[in-house]
């Protein structure tokens, strides 16, 4: 079937919509016919806008109002388009059912899917595997597609627009500049407010600028970082750009430092060099900037890490040494020979 019609269902945060864009790509590059579309929730639409290789974005909000007639103008949506194939990277229960009732023939997801046995076909998620990588064992399920490696797209592809190119260009117009997310929606993936600060003195002394990034729940961490620092080359962004901008700003950046959030994934795409500093989680559970030059900067002497493949609101030990004990020194240093 050239005209074949595919869905990926990718209900999760941005990060999880970032990394999922290789299927999309990848689908393209074997199935240039082919209409491949994806179904995310309206907080990562955006970055999908302009993407050549998807078609259509459904979108299906799964917070607030009536969580049932929502679900059900969903998967109206989608019986509507009558989808050949449905692959659901996402392995929770509403997202198996949308690929069940969608009525498309072939439905493929992970085996450690929570309603795995509605699908047609599975593949097995190895939790130490990067999350691109595993994803794209989905798309080997695909009837009829012969996987050539040749055509695999690896790195994330993300569009922005000539009007948010432009609006970054007012907004850091700097020679030196370094994009530092600090924030992350778990406290203990965040960094303290006093490593930030550290880090942020060490790069000014060193000569960058800083473009200080994160959403709109981050803006009072930053803004106290701002007053903290009170320096005219920490230019305070957080909250002032959408994630296609926020990239767009680490693409005109010298590196990019990062915490473990969706920041890291904008910044593995944007191809720039990265430190991801890890706080209560570590790279065995498959996501660090895997296309992007790297390094990693954490505590490894803590038998307590990881702690949880997600995040906490707490350390459960009370003490956070995997982010306070940590050497800004260091991280800078960390930047300095990637930017060499």
């Amino acid at each position: 079937m050239k005209n074949r019609k595919i869905l990926i269902i990718q209900t999760a945060f941005l990060g999880d919509v970032i990394l999922a864009l290789p299927m999309a790509q990848t689908l393209k590059n074997h199935l240039p016919d082919a209409q491949v579309d994806m179904l995310v929730i309206p907080a990562t639409a955006e970055v999908l806008e302009k993407h050549p290789a998807i078609n259509k974005v459904i979108q299906y909000d799964k917070k607030g109002g009536d969580k049932l007639d929502k679900f059900i103008e969903a998967l109206s949506e989608v019986r509507e388009e009558e989808y050949d194939v449905v692959i659901t990277p996402h392995r929770f229960t509403r997202s198996a059912l949308l690929s069940y009732w969608s009525e498309a023939k072939s439905r493929i997801g992970f085996r450690q899917n929570s309603l795995a046995f509605l699908l047609t076909a599975k593949a097995e998620y190895v939790k130490d595997r990067h999350e691109i990588y595993r994803n794209l064992e989905l798309v080997k399920l695909v009837p009829g597609l012969e996987y050539d490696e040749s055509k695999v797209s690896m790195k994330p592809d993300l569009y922005p627009s000539a009007e948010q190119k432009e609006k970054v260009r007012h907004l850091v117009n700097r020679a030196n500049l370094v994009s530092f997310a600090p924030c992350s929606k778990w406290y203990t993936k965040q960094l303290t407010l006093e490593k930030s600060a550290e880090i942020a003195r060490g790069l000014l002394n060193a000569g960058y600028s800083i473009a200080l990034l994160g959403g709109k729940n981050d803006t009072g961490y930053c803004s106290e970082l701002e007053s903290v620092i009170k320096d005219e080359e920490l230019i305070n962004l957080c909250g002032k750009t959408a994630p296609l901008e926020s990239y767009e700003v680490m693409c005109r950046s010298r590196a990019v430092i990062t915490a473990d959030s969706a920041a890291q994934h904008l910044a593995a795409a944007s191809s720039k060099p990265v430190v991801l500093i890890y706080g209560s989680t570590d790279i065995s559970f498959g996501f660090y900037p895997l296309t992007a030059k790297n390094a990693i900067a954490e505590n490894d002497r803590l038998e307590c890490r990881p702690c949880t493949d997600h995040g906490r609101d707490k350390c459960p030990l009370g003490h956070f040494k995997c982010i306070v004990d940590l050497d800004a020194k260091r991280i800078v240093g960390m930047m300095e020979e990637l930017v060499k």
